[in-house]
Formats: structure tokens, sequence, C-alpha cells
């Protein structure tokens, strides 16, 4: 596997969707239910696209798991996990943040990450054991204990989730400093990355919304694992990434969710 292709390629499907985002950002856009609260735009499927034809350019051997198109599987050590918008409904209403993700999987484990925002312009990129940047300028969480923490998490559109999170919403804000709803994960995990907030959790999400983060939050110094503190994997369906200092008292907090 070519190593310095895959980064390349990383980098440039990112970036590249990001200006397909971008020049449709401000256009009326046509979009669908996919359940209540949950959308999708023809920008989703216009940036999957453009992600998911660079990766079978240049890796036709490799598997391929994306939020709109589901697996494309290949008998391969290597999968690509990508979510073309994360943070659909901020980008379908002309706001911010939302941002485009991927990583690339060697036996299970993240080895490259690359998220972009394209309003800010800040691409994001962690490779294994070589550290986390943001435009090249290394990263690293902060060192805030959880009272002095800025929590941050998603209120699912499914009414299951809602149940299960309203009710240690108070217990969960009372014990940092403030809590902040940003509509999206990959947003979230790069504050966490770059030390501007400490935590973020989701109860029940997918492989795509946050293993793209997963690497970036590990190589800046934070930790990163599913709320009951197992590790993260590509079946995983809730996570909590924070700057380690935090993370025993969030998964006490998390604990009977």
């Amino acid at each position: 596997m070519n190593f310095e292709l895959a980064k390349k390629t990383a980098i440039k499907a990112v970036k590249g969707s990001g200006n397909i985002l971008m020049a449709n950002f401000y256009k009326e856009k046509s979009m669908s239910f996919k359940g209540k609260g949950d959308i999708v735009t023809e920008i989703d499927f216009k940036s999957e696209k453009f992600i998911l034809d660079l990766i079978k350019k240049n890796f036709p051997d490799h598997a391929i798991l994306s939020e709109e198109k589901g697996l494309v599987e290949k008998t391969s050590a290597y999968i690509w996990i990508v979510d073309p918008i994360d943070g659909t409904i901020n980008n379908y209403h002309g706001a911010e943040p939302f941002c485009i993700g991927l990583c690339l999987l060697k036996n299970d484990e993240p080895i490259i990450s690359a998220i972009y925002n394209p309003i800010s312009d800040h691409l994001y990129f962690a490779e294994k054991n070589k550290g986390a940047n943001m435009n090249g300028n290394v990263i690293k969480v902060s060192d805030r204990d959880l009272k002095n923490s800025v929590i941050m998490t998603h209120l699912s559109s499914k009414k299951d989730s809602r149940d299960r999170l309203i009710p240690h919403l108070e217990q969960i804000y009372s014990s940092g400093m403030h809590m902040r709803m940003l509509g999206s994960g990959f947003a979230a995990m790069t504050y966490v990355a770059g030390g501007n907030f400490d935590v973020f959790f989701n109860i029940k999400t997918n492989a795509w919304d946050f293993l793209p983060g997963t690497l970036l939050v590990q190589e800046a110094g934070g930790m990163v694992t599913d709320i009951n503190g197992e590790k993260i994997n590509i079946k995983s369906t809730s996570v909590l990434a924070t700057n380690g200092v935090a993370h025993g008292e969030m998964l006490a907090l998390l604990k009977n969710i």
C-alpha cells in the first residue's frame, strides 16, 4: 500500500469535497428525509461521489464505508470510513459548523485521518504515532479537569436517544463549566483535539460519525472510548472523546445512560 498516496488522497478528498460544499453553500438545496429530523441533500451525494471516486481510482482494492452509500466491500486489510457532510442540517440552513471527514483503517485500526472545515479553511490531519495538526501546525488537547471543562454533546432526532440522555443533562452540565451542542461531531472532536474545548460525547451514533475524529483526538494526546469505556471500533455505537484528564469522571457520569 502506497502510504504517501493515501495521505495525499485523504487530503485531496476532504478539500475537494469542501470546495463542492462552498460552491453550493449559499444556493437553495433540494433535500429529502431519511427519518424524522434526519435529512440528506443533493450536495451530500455530490460530496460523497467526489470522495468515493477518488478513493476507488487510487485504491480500487480497498473497502469503503460511507454514510450514504453504505459498505463497498472488498477483501482487504484496508477500509476507508467516509462522511461527506457532518452537520448536514447546519449546511442546509446556511449555518455552521459542518465538516467533511474520513479515515483509513488497517486491520480495524485508524492509521490516517483528515477532517476539513471549509468555512474556516481548517484542515485537521493525523497519522498514527506521528501526532495531529491543523493546517500543518501541531495541536494538543487541553489539561483542564472536568469542573473547568466545556462539554459538548449531540441531541438526537431519535426519541429513544433523547429519552436516554435528557434526564442526565442537568448532572452532566453541573459537573463541568458549560455545555455546547454544535450539530457536528467532527467539529466537536476537532475542538477537543485542538484544546479549545475538552469533552465530546454521543450516546447513539455510527462509525462514520466518530472514527475520523478518533485518531485526531488520540494523536493530539486525548482519549477516545465508547461511553462504557470500551475501545472504539467500527461496530461501536457511542463515543466519548476527551482531553484524558476528564475521561474517568465523564465515564462515571455516563454509566447509567
